[in-house]
Formats: structure tokens, sequence, C-alpha cells
């Protein structure tokens, strides 16, 4: 009997996983995304590289190519694997084939960290909901690190709920798949303070294997932070940009998005938020290097928030709200955000309600210990985001994914304690 209920569950999955590429590809196809689709700085770098002039992109200032660390490196690495055979429809569709593999592997492993935490039908649940989720759908056949992103971060936790009854060759993977994840993209260091809380208050690990996992994780760091010193002198381990986005969302035109209004009318004209610098400051920027710039946004940021704490506060309120619902529409440069808004609107409200409602089930759950470290990270994402800037959509996809979990966790227990309740 037991053999039959795992041979049917297997069946299910397998069947998931189909139904997710099928629906992944159809979209590709549906919508030709691999026709000529804009791959934003990472195709830029990604172009640089291949011409021989290193992970370089043009510097919005004074308009020269630059070496750089404004971005991580594991994106425009991949697309220039490809973009070496030309910029071609089928090299585009090659691209997005992996990462449609990439986001059907995602859902195996949400399924998989679900079965850990909580129950089989919260898993099925959960793969059924990631494989139909039109937001992961969408990114998939998107030229941007958001599905590798969602990739890694769910690989990391599941390796994370793993580590309490196995070997140190477990806390040795997790820490390279968390290290992975940073040079995917910086904000996987949230998981730095989200780990370390949740083994002081729960000390779930032996802290031999914890230093372990960290010092991995730094250790994968290391050659591209030795490139980063090479380049600009100064100890950067994965991107410049933070000071940057600390900028953008905390200064005296700061709307919590990359964008700022310039125009009140039915079709809203705004621009980047760094086009509202004045001209002398933008010549100034422009014959500054990377780091200097750098420093010039973290002080510029600072003395903002020093010198204006109610603003500051008003701001975090704002990015908040634009972080966990969209941002007005008058300020998000997102053609796709702004054309599919209804369609996000009536998907995303559920599942933040169920997401919820299941976080709060899950802190009462016997599972609590373990469904912890899923709360610490998800707060420590956003909280990185609502402090600096809030910027586009594809932000909150890892943030999403997890409460894909929360949502079909609260469902089930819904179930069990009212539908299926005894009268």
């Amino acid at each position: 009997m037991q053999s039959d209920k795992l041979l049917n569950q297997s069946k299910w999955i397998i069947l998931l996983l189909i139904l997710g590429f099928s629906i992944r590809v159809v979209s590709m196809i549906a919508l030709k995304s691999y026709v000529a689709p804009q791959a934003w700085e990472y195709g830029d770098i990604a172009e640089n590289i291949v011409d021989g002039r290193g992970f370089s992109r043009i510097n919005e200032f004074s308009h020269n190519i630059e070496n750089t660390s404004s971005h991580a490196p594991l994106y425009p690495y991949y697309l220039s694997f490809f973009f070496q055979f030309g910029q071609k429809n089928w090299v585009y569709l090659i691209i997005q084939i992996i990462q449609i593999v990439i986001s059907v592997l995602t859902i195996l492993i949400l399924y998989k960290i679900v079965l850990l935490l909580f129950s089989k039908s919260a898993a099925s649940l959960t793969a059924l909901a990631v494989s139909l989720y039109p937001p992961l759908i969408y990114y998939s056949t998107k030229l941007t690190p958001t599905v590798w992103l969602a990739f890694f971060i769910s690989l990391t936790i599941l390796l994370i709920l793993k580590l309490k009854n196995n070997s140190s060759k477990i806390a040795i993977l997790c820490g390279i798949s968390l290290g992975v994840s940073i040079l995917t993209n910086p904000i996987a260091f949230t998981f730095f303070p989200a780990l370390i809380i949740w083994y002081l208050i729960k000390k779930p690990i032996e802290f031999r294997k914890f230093c372990l996992l960290i010092l991995v994780t730094l250790v994968t760091l290391v050659p591209w932070t030795i490139r980063n010193h090479r380049i600009h002198h100064r100890l950067i381990p994965v991107t410049t940009q933070f000071s940057k986005n600390l900028w953008i969302g905390n200064n005296p035109n700061a709307t919590g998005t990359d964008y700022y209004q310039v125009v009140q009318s039915k079709e809203p004209l705004f621009v980047l938020m760094t086009n509202t610098l004045p001209r002398k400051v933008r010549r100034d920027l422009g014959r500054k290097t990377e780091i200097e710039r750098s420093d010039y946004f973290l002080k510029q940021g600072l003395i903002f928030i020093a010198q204006n704490p109610k603003e500051f506060v008003n701001l975090l309120f704002t990015k908040t709200i634009y972080f966990w619902w969209f941002a007005p529409p008058e300020i998000n440069g997102s053609v796709d955000a702004l054309k599919y808004r209804t369609v996000n609107t009536l998907i995303y409200f559920p599942l933040l309600v169920l997401g919820v409602i299941g976080i709060a089930l899950s802190l009462r759950h016997k599972y609590k210990n373990q469904s912890l470290v899923l709360v610490f990270v998800l707060t420590s994402i956003s909280a990185i985001y609502i402090f600096t800037h809030v910027g586009l959509a594809r932000y909150r996809m890892p943030v999403e994914a997890i409460l894909l979990i929360f949502a079909s966790f609260s469902i089930t227990e819904i179930k069990k304690h009212f539908i299926n309740k005894p009268l």
C-alpha cells in the first residue's frame, strides 16, 4: 500500500513537471519571446565580453565603456557563452529553453521543500501552483536572472533544511549553492542575517556545520572578489550597486522606485532617478571612477537619511506598500507591468492573503523550527529592497516563490480544519 502511494505521488509530480515545461514552452512560442528579445544591461555586458572588452558596460554619465562591477557575474557570462554564436533567434531560443528547464527544476525543489516542512498534500499543491503561476512562467522566457535566482535560492533553502541529519557534504553543497546565488544576485546576501538569527533562536544544526556553510559560501565568492579588487583596488565582494540603489530610494526626489514622474498627464512621462541629478553633478560623475561614483551615492543617501528622518520613515512606509503590492503606474517604467497590471493584481492578491495566513499558521505548527528559516529569508529580502528602492516587479519573485509555499500550506490547513471537519 505504501509503495503504491509513493508511486502515485511520483507519477503526480512527473505530470506536474511535464505540465510546467509544456506551459512555458507554449508561452515562449506564442509570445515569440525568442525573437530579438531585450537583454538590458546583462546583454550589454555579455556583448562586451564576447567582443574582448571584458566585463564592461557604458558609463551612463560619461557614455564611455569601462570595466564594471555594477552587476553580478553569473547571468552576463551565461549570456556571453551563447552570444559568441551570434545574437540570432535560434540562440535566444536555446537560452530560453535552458531557463525553462531551470524553472521546471525549481518546481521539483519547492515540492521537496514543502515535503520536508509540511505534508504531501501541501507539497503537491505547491508544485501545481508553481507550475501554473503566470509570473514565473513569464520570467522563464525573459533575459533576466530571475529564474536562476529563484532556482538557487530554492536549492539553498532545501539544502539548509537537510543539514540537520546529514554529513558535512550537505553543508559544503549548501555553501556553494548560496555562493552561486549571491553571484547571481547579491540580494542573496540576505541569507546571512536570516541564517544567523535562525541559528541563534533555534540552534537547529551543529555549530561546525553552520560555520562550514558560511566559510564555503565566502570561498565561492573569492575569485570574483579578487577580480573586483584588481579592477577597483578596493574590496568589493560582488557589486558596487548597493550605494546607488540606496540613493535612488533615499534622495529629495525619491519616489520609492527607479523612476521620477516629470509630467502629470494621462500618459505619464517619467525618467530614471539618476536623470533628476543637476547637469553639473552628472558631468562630474562622468569624470569619476565607478568606485568614486559609488562613494558619492552612498554619502548622499546617508546625508539625506540623517537630515530628513521623517521623510526617510515616510519613504520606508511607501516602499513597503510598493514592494508588497504594486507601485503606481506613473512611476513604473516596466511596459509589461503596466500592460498586465490588472491580471497581476488578480493573481497576486489571493497569493498575498493566503501566504500571510500560511505564515501565521506555520508559526503555530509543529514544524515551526524549520519553517522559520523561510520566514527569515522572506523578511530579509524584502527589508533590503524596502531600505533601498523597490524597483521592478521581478525583484519580488523570490519572495513570491516562498509565498506560494505558505499559501499552499494555508489551503491544506483550511481544508483540514473546516472543510473536512466532522459535523
